[in-house]
């Protein structure tokens, strides 16, 4: 038995909302689980229907009652947050690709903060298009900031993004195909810290999973998240990327992910 994994199964699941119209699903899935089995655990996949989201316990009836914990990827933001629920619902623990990307951007926005010397608490911090992380906002919030403003790209005609972030400390920016730049022109501020592909946060999931798996937890709280992301931004280098796991890293984010699931904040 691998020390990650104990004996459980995880099943990858997607309903292919955030890859390219007529993506074959099959061989992206399997290469996630593929990539699971090489860390330690075991893994299977299943598809989601997109089209049957008004009725997702139906939908999800795919996973079967036994499988403690789904790991969901490419799915887009709004679909993603429909199916977790229903799975937590079905009792299921449930883990996503924007959970680790959301934690890989926090962790560089405090990383660039605090080599700059801003202090978290009063760091005034613009997220360009949230809705594309719905992570993003509460876990910001959980891990001490207390000055944002939201904008969306529908606004750029009335209110421009450059105007909006010239105040700002930083730039959390949520697009992926960001059209123009926070910054005025020949300016060096704000800070901009952009959205990291995915298979640049996979290094997150194996800790994670590791301490799901141990507490039997039935749900990701965001405080989980918030103490990887500070962990994050203590053990590992501006710009870094994560697409590899490193042990140390790995033990680490389940150690801190354990106590934060079995002492829960106001708990």
């Amino acid at each position: 038995m691998n020390r990650l994994s104990g004996s459980e199964l995880i099943v990858v699941v997607s309903d292919g909302s955030a890859v390219p119209a007529g993506t074959d699903l099959n061989p992206v899935l399997s290469e996630h689980a593929r990539w699971l089995r090489s860390v330690g655990f075991d893994s299977v996949t299943e598809q989601l229907d997109p089209d049957a989201l008004d009725q997702p316990a139906d939908a999800l009836g795919v996973v079967r009652a036994e499988v403690p914990i789904v790991y969901l990827v490419h799915t887009r933001a709004d679909h993603a947050e429909q199916i977790r629920q229903a799975l937590e619902d079905a009792g299921h623990a449930v883990v996503t690709d924007n959970d680790l990307r959301a934690v890989v951007t926090a962790a560089r926005v405090l990383t660039e903060l605090r080599r700059t010397g801003h202090p978290i608490n009063q760091s005034a911090v613009v997220v360009a298009e949230p809705d594309e992380l719905f992570q993003m906002a509460p876990l910001l919030i959980a891990i001490g900031f207390r000055n944002l403003v939201f904008w969306k790209q529908a606004d750029a005609t009335a209110l421009p993004l450059a105007r909006i972030a010239q105040d700002a400390d930083i730039v959390v920016d949520l697009r992926a195909m960001p059209v123009d730049d926070p910054r005025t022109p020949g300016q060096t501020s704000p800070l901009v810290v952009r959205l990291p592909a995915p298979a640049d946060c996979l290094a997150v999931l194996p800790g994670l999973l590791a301490a799901m798996v141990d507490t039997r937890t039935a749900r990701l709280p965001i405080d989980v998240l918030a103490a990887v992301t500070q962990l994050l931004a203590i053990m590992t280098a501006p710009g870094f990327a994560l697409a590899t796991p490193d042990p140390t890293l790995t033990d680490g984010i389940a150690w801190v992910s354990r106590q934060a699931l079995r002492h829960p904040r106001g708990g």
